[in-house]
């Protein structure tokens, strides 16, 4: 079992622009690193309503848009904010040292 404390360096801040994101897989999950106006954020890379990627939504202030149907999910605590989606994603805690952005490995079971 992972150690609730340890982080695991998955990217580099550098290589996220402002409103773009990068899709990784940790331990058989997809994970989406969101570059937000608020600062780097982790979610799950599934949309909660159409179960496909959301890689590739468009990113405005700390909220990501699906490219399929629209459902808007806050990045900060992954709350829906607007339908066709009504469950929130899954966050994921990251820190940043330097320019290396870590995930929280206890997260994933």
């Amino acid at each position: 079992m992972p150690d609730q404390n340890e982080f695991l360096a998955i990217a580099d801040t550098t290589d996220i622009e402002l409103g773009h994101s990068q899709s990784i897989q940790i331990n058989g999950t997809d994970v989406l690193i969101c570059h937000a106006e608020g600062g780097f954020f982790a979610v799950e890379d599934l949309c909660t309503h159409s179960l496909t990627p959301l890689c590739g939504g468009q990113i405005v202030g700390n909220y990501i848009t699906c490219p399929l149907h629209g459902a808007v999910f806050d990045l900060t605590d992954g709350t829906v904010q607007s339908p066709p989606a009504f469950e929130d994603l899954k966050t994921f805690d990251l820190k940043i040292e330097g320019t290396a952005i870590s995930i929280n490995n206890g997260s994933f079971k």
